[in-house]
């Protein structure tokens, strides 16, 4: 079952020094008001903070593992909605399941007809760990991401929107045998080549989930860059922020990725910013007092690439 949401200082600190300018500069370059997807959590904090930034909300919230009242953080998020006066339409239940199955755990389905410019997505457990589907198989926890690329290309001709954001949290830490199968791959970019051989030059360990942030990092840019492509979308990628959670066994990554989605009938889309720019970026680490010194400015990051232009 998937852990419910609890807030704590790194994660506020990733949420307001590194997330809120980002998104405020993004707002006003835009001139438009977001159409928020996520998990703000039972407070709804990233609602509150952003308030006047958001125009509509989808959100999803798990039970708890209450035995008094499964449903208290679901009713409590749909209160502070409430209170907040934003239109909002609220899933009970995991977001992954939610998105491949297309209906809640109270049967209301899954529809979407706005298209989305604020992704707020939180995988607290481990981003390759397999999740059940309608047809019986079981599929990556991740390709949940690819559905809602494949979905916002659907809303994409229909509104004619195109920009849009996506905030992603992981658990900091992968399964052994599908980070196998990326590290053999012969068709990486040689810059992530070159990190995988020297981060790999141990052998991984036979337990079934491994650490290793740089690898995590570069293997979700991969995937991630891939979907999008794939779905003719240009992209950013901000520097992955690192963060320990509520907990010091609760390491997480987080991406910040701008895109713009391109027609089908256009040419493909050929991204500005290689593998070897998002390797050479490096990681920021966000502490219980702010972001590391010498932190990079996200704001000049994005005006100097296709985003600030």
């Amino acid at each position: 079952m998937p852990s419910p949401f609890v807030d704590h200082p790194r994660k506020r600190i990733v949420r307001e020094r590194w997330n809120t300018p980002t998104l405020r500069w993004l707002h006003e370059r835009w001139g438009a008001k977001y159409v928020y997807l996520g998990l703000p959590g039972p407070e709804a904090h990233d609602i509150r903070l952003w308030r006047e930034m958001i125009e509509q909300v989808f959100a999803f919230e798990v039970e708890t593992e209450s035995r008094g009242n499964p449903r208290e953080n679901f009713e409590k998020l749909i209160y502070n909605l409430t209170l907040l006066d934003v239109p909002h339409t609220v899933y009970h239940g995991c977001l992954e399941d939610i998105v491949l199955w297309k209906e809640d755990l109270d049967g209301m389905e899954f529809k979407l007809d706005t298209f989305i410019t604020l992704f707020n997505l939180d995988f607290c457990n481990a981003i390759t760990g397999k999740v059940p589907t309608p047809d019986g198989r079981k599929c990556w926890r991740f390709e949940a991401i690819r559905e809602m690329i494949t979905v916002q290309r659907a809303l994409y001709r229909v509104t004619g929107a195109s920009r849009f954001v996506m905030l992603i949290t992981a658990y900091d830490a992968f399964h052994r045998r599908e980070m196998e199968r990326f590290i053999s791959r012969r068709d990486l970019a040689s810059e992530i080549q070159t990190v995988v051989e020297r981060e790999h030059a141990v052998k991984l360990p036979n337990s079934s989930l491994y650490r290793n942030t740089e690898l995590l990092r570069l293997f979700m840019f991969d995937f991630l860059r891939a979907y999008l492509v794939g779905q003719n979308v240009k992209s950013f990628f901000l520097p992955a922020v690192r963060f320990i959670g509520r907990t010091e066994w609760s390491p997480m990554i987080h991406f910040c990725v701008v895109c713009a989605m391109e027609s089908l009938e256009s040419a493909h889309v050929v991204d500005e910013q290689s593998a070897g720019d998002f390797v050479g970026m490096g990681m920021v680490t966000a502490e219980d007092r702010g972001l590391t010194e010498g932190s990079p400015d996200p704001i000049a990051l994005l005006t100097n690439s296709w985003v600030g232009r």
